[in-house]
């Protein structure tokens, strides 16, 4: 009989065991599909770039010859390349301004109760849920220059008495593509700040009243102090997606005209897809990379500051 309880208790704490490594390996099953496709999607193909970066290869010919540094040394003294990243600098940093102001504008404005209210934050949702091919094609009907909305409504009342050329002219092709930009990433930006607003306590503003402040000092000394980290991340990650931003330049302009818009990601696209030089691109590719890494780094310290 002892040896038969004995015999049991063996056996229920070899089942416990069991069961302990099983709950504990049973997370990475789950994961591991996860884990395969990031490995396959995203991994694979980046070190994959990263070795080509290094290579003297094309599309049109399979051998690849290893030049090292060379590509890289040859982006960083071309000056083609230059104008491209300081245009792909401006492009972001326009856009990126002006989704943060109205974005925080409108943000203010559906803070408020008003009627309707719910109605109007709807709305407001339909840009950013709009895809950007979608929404690049109809900016594009409306900037057309013989039959757009634009050009029709600017003649109607006197604005301009002859038809414009809005994806024509370097200029207004680099403002027009910043426009569409910004209107298709504002509401995001304007729920993240509304979001931040709703959080600060009403008791702050009622106290700043007492003390005589009006609505310029309330918002100083109040509003852009609680929406201070709020304001750094979404600052880091607007400009993330928008340095890295395709679909609306290429719809709207391809790049031109005469490379006004083209900015490092619609270069590195020209460069593989369009001369067929794998070596080049992949080396603006990291480079890239190490720029949109970098200010990947920056966000994660951000967050990991608000946090403590």
């Amino acid at each position: 009989m002892r040896l038969s309880c004995s015999e049991n208790y063996k056996t229920q704490s070899r089942n416990t065991e069991k069961l302990k490594i099983k709950k504990k390996y049973v997370p990475y099953l789950f994961l591991l599909p996860s884990a395969l496709f990031m490995i396959l999607v995203f991994l694979y193909p980046l070190c994959l770039t990263f070795k080509y970066s290094f290579f003297k290869m094309s599309m049109l010919n399979p051998n690849s010859e290893f030049v090292g540094l060379k590509n890289f040394s040859y982006l960083f003294t071309n000056s083609d390349f230059s104008r491209s990243a300081g245009r792909t600098l401006m492009w972001t940093i326009c856009s990126v301004s002006i989704k943060l102001s109205i974005g925080l504008l409108l943000a203010l404005l559906l803070s408020k109760k008003i009627r309707g209210i719910k109605i109007y934050r709807t709305l407001l949702l339909i840009p950013w849920a709009m895809p950007h091919a979608v929404s690049s094609i109809i900016w594009a009907w409306i900037y057309d220059g013989n039959y757009g909305y634009l050009n029709y409504f600017f003649m109607k009342f006197g604005i301009t008495s002859q038809k414009i050329s809005w994806l024509g002219e370097r200029k207004l092709a680099f403002i027009s593509t910043v426009i569409n930009d910004a209107w298709a990433g504002i509401p995001f930006v304007t729920l993240v700040f509304l979001a931040g607003l709703q959080a600060i306590p009403e008791s702050l503003y009622e106290a700043a009243e007492v003390d005589g402040a009006n609505r310029v000092n309330k918002f100083f000394s109040i509003t852009l102090p609680q929406l201070k980290n709020i304001i750094l991340v979404t600052s880091t990650l607007t400009f993330i997606w928008t340095f890295n931003s395709f679909n609306i330049i290429w719809i709207l302009t391809k790049g031109g005209p005469v490379d006004a818009t083209e900015t490092l990601i619609i270069k590195i696209y020209r460069q593989a897809f369009g001369k067929f030089d794998m070596g080049l691109s992949s080396a603006m590719s990291v480079i890239v990379f190490l720029i949109l890494i970098t200010l990947s780094i920056i966000y994660w310290k951000i967050t990991v500051t608000d946090e403590e």
